[in-house]
Order: structure tokens, then sequence, then C-alpha cells
């Protein structure tokens, strides 16, 4: 398999209690582990991401490209529905 496809998997998935690393916001443990085989192996390539980066508003949406907030647990779209929970 190959790490690109691992990675999409991993980065992301949100849980009950995402903390703030110097990299931004990390959402879960998978989460971590998807960031860290990114850099690692992947030198941040360009890998479609299902979650936001460094913070907890401002991010854009992966379906229409607007700005996603981040609302009880979840990463909403109030421009197309897009929605992402942990």
């Amino acid at each position: 398999m190959k790490v690109d496809k691992v990675v999409n998997q991993l980065t992301g998935i949100g849980g009950e209690h995402p903390v703030f690393q110097e990299g931004g916001l990390v959402l879960s443990i998978p989460d971590a582990i998807g960031r860290v085989l990114q850099k690692r192996y992947l030198d941040d390539k360009d890998v479609k991401r299902g979650q936001a980066g460094g913070g907890l508003m401002g991010e854009e949406c992966p379906e229409c490209g607007q700005t996603i907030s981040f609302e009880e647990g979840c990463m909403i779209c109030h421009f197309c529905g897009f929605n992402k929970c942990g």
C-alpha cells in the first residue's frame, strides 16, 4: 500500500480532545500519525487532506474551497454543507 493512501485515510480523523501543537491543530492520534508519515515519507507533497491544517477557523473546504469552521468537534462548511466529525 502506498504511503499517500495511508496519509489520506489517517489525516483528518477527529478525536475527543484536539491538541494544539507546533504544526497546528492535531485532531487525534491517527491524525498525528498521518502528519508524521506525510512529513517523513512524502516531504509535505500536496496530499488531499480531509481536515483542517493549522487552526480552528479559516481553513479551506476540500469540497468547495470556501472557509470552514470548527464547531462542536466537527469541521463544517456553511457554504456547501461539507462536514467531518470525529
